[in-house]
């Protein structure tokens, strides 16, 4: 197994993630809600990169072509969807989490090529509509209502 970049970066990711979740376990688990207390985020995130990084850094060697650099064209999708979270982040707050996000959504298929309308809002709202679940519902995060709300 020939280390390169890749395998260096992967190998380095599952050590962040482990050091992350074992460093995590100090904090307390209860809460006054009964939900998941201050160690399920960063526990759960720990996990996730330590075993994506040690995926990576085991995988196949290259058999692969190089990928050419990024032309015009993909460094106008990132300025685009950088200027879409700066947008998202400053009407956050006045439009609301559901509003701010299925129009963030709508604007990112948009962006990259997504012209089936059916398609487009199904995703929007889905998304939306899921997130909210989790973050509101499940973890009673406080999010804003917007114009939505009362």
């Amino acid at each position: 197994m020939k280390l390169d970049g890749g395998r260096v970066t992967g190998a380095a990711a599952a050590l962040v993630g482990l050091l992350a979740f074992a460093l995590s376990m100090r904090l307390g688990e209860d809460t006054l809600t009964g939900g998941p207390g201050t160690r399920f985020l960063p526990a759960s995130l720990g996990l996730i990169v330590a075993v994506l990084g040690a995926a990576i850094a085991l995988q196949p060697g290259p058999g692969r072509a190089r990928e050419a650099p990024a032309g015009a064209g993909a460094r106008l999708r990132v300025a685009g969807t950088l200027g879409g979270l700066v947008l998202y982040a400053l009407l956050f707050e006045r439009l609301g989490f559901l509003v701010s996000t299925a129009t963030f959504v709508v604007a990112l298929l948009i962006f990259y090529g997504e012209r089936r309308w059916p398609v487009v809002l199904t995703v929007a709202v889905g998304a939306a509509g899921a997130t909210y679940a989790v973050f509101a519902w499940w973890l009673r995060v406080p999010l804003p209502p917007g114009i939505l709300g009362p």
